[in-house]
């Protein structure tokens, strides 16, 4: 499927657009912190650069839908939906009292749907109708890791696709690790072979807004499929992690050098 080219690199965020998810950001009640959370809970673990990040895709992109896998007790699901009023707005959980709780508190809005099941098998459905989706993937709980199997769900999708809990090599970011295999650079490399390059969240860029998590941050990898990427290897929110030979990581100014195997 050949790359579509997107428009030209915008401005950083103005205020509007800072007003936007600042507005919808703190406003989103942190449910998550009731079930345990690592972090307390809040959209994407409070972490609003993230969310930062986030719009820059959704706008640079010309997103026509939100797509999320796991979305536990949908702190996350809130925001985006109320961020994002205009946009379809799909998400599901594999634990259907999670599900039902998530689904209960999104009720009075018409945009958001959350669906009960496994994310790997349901992933086609909820993409369906959509051209340019924002992918958010955080399906990091229980014993079978799902990632391997939405990824191949995911060939020939146009999508933006965030992977959470993402390693990045820095020390203050956490990251998943399922029967020793880490959520990093190789399982994206190995899962999508034709994949050449990938970008992790730049978290020593200047924000427009600081984050205020004081506990676990999570690093957050992101994969362009079936679009054009040199917007983000222009942007200084992204840094690029090529993918071949091996991946390689970002030589962060605050940590030695990480290289991949």
């Amino acid at each position: 499927m050949p790359a579509i080219r997107t428009a030209p690199l915008p401005q950083l965020m103005d205020n509007e657009a800072v007003e936007q998810v600042l507005g919808a950001f703190y406003r989103t009640p942190r449910a998550g912190g009731l079930d345990r959370l690592a972090g307390g809970g809040g959209p994407f673990g409070f972490d609003v650069t993230a969310a930062c990040r986030v719009h820059t895709l959704v706008t640079l992109f010309r997103c026509d839908g939100i797509v999320e896998s796991g979305c536990h007790l949908g702190d996350t699901t809130e925001y985006l939906a109320r961020a994002y009023p205009h946009l379809p707005v799909r998400a599901c959980d594999l634990d259907g009292q999670r599900a039902g709780f998530a689904r209960a508190r999104l009720a009075g809005l018409s945009n958001a749907v959350v669906r009960h099941g496994d994310s790997g098998r349901l992933l086609p459905a909820l993409l369906s109708g959509l051209e340019r989706p924002l992918v958010f993937l955080d399906a990091h709980w229980g014993p079978d890791w799902p990632l391997r199997a939405e990824l191949t769900a995911l060939k020939g999708v146009r999508a933006l696709v965030i992977v959470d809990d993402f390693r990045i090599g820095h020390p203050r970011f956490g990251y998943d690790t399922y029967d020793g295999m880490v959520c990093g650079p190789e399982l994206v490399a190995d899962a999508l072979p034709g994949l050449g390059r990938m970008f992790v969240g730049d978290v020593e860029a200047d924000y427009p807004l600081p984050c205020l998590q004081t506990g676990r941050r999570s690093g957050s990898g992101t994969i362009v499929l079936g679009l054009d990427d040199t917007p983000l290897a222009a942007h200084p929110w992204f840094a690029e992690v090529p993918l071949r030979p091996c991946p390689v990581l970002p030589s962060w100014a605050s940590v030695p050098e990480v290289r991949g195997r």
